[in-house]
């Protein structure tokens, strides 16, 4: 991303975070523009914004589908998108304002990765040593499966990781012996 496009990202995710910052249902909000990301991830519509064969018409046309939020903050957001005519930033945007959001409350999500599901006990224990161990407050535990770690788990949180799989462990003793 060039310079003048990623300070267009940082001031329009900035603008939107001081806007809500201070409201009791920040973390709807928050929800909200996950949602709104999730949907561009999971449709791949983020391909589409960024490709050069389909017009700013149609463009402003996908985005103004996804303006159907309750918020009018998180509306304005993507109306400011296409009025500036950066729709292929979008999905930047939105992945800025959650990472905004999160770090000016400390209340960050952390991805577990284990072999099977967790019950709602281990998932506590994960959330509270976390919590400890990085001063922060985790404020959903997300969960993915991945048998390829034998056992064990992986938490990811804030750009911190805690690696307790059975596959590192095993990387250690080789690298050991």
């Amino acid at each position: 991303m060039a310079a003048r496009e990623d300070a267009f990202v940082q001031k329009i995710a900035q603008t939107f975070v001081e806007q809500v910052y201070d409201r009791e249902d920040i973390w709807h909000i928050y929800d909200e523009v996950e949602h709104i990301l999730d949907i561009i991830k999971e449709t791949h519509l983020g391909r589409i914004l960024n490709s050069a064969t389909v017009s700013l018409e149609d463009k402003e046309e996908f985005l103004r589908t996804l303006r159907q939020s309750e918020y009018r903050f998180v509306n304005d957001l993507v109306e400011a998108v296409i009025q500036n005519g950066q729709a292929g930033l979008l999905k930047e945007i939105l992945e800025t304002v959650l990472f905004k959001i999160s770090k000016h409350k400390n209340a960050f999500d952390a991805v577990v990765t284990s072999v099977q599901p967790l019950t709602d006990e281990q998932k506590e224990r994960i959330a509270t040593l976390t919590e400890k161990r990085f001063d922060i407050r985790v404020r959903n535990v997300v969960e993915h499966i991945d048998r390829e770690i034998l056992g064990g788990f992986i938490v990811n949180i804030n750009h911190h990781v805690i690696d307790a799989s059975v596959r590192s462990q095993l990387k250690d003793i080789r690298k050991k012996l």
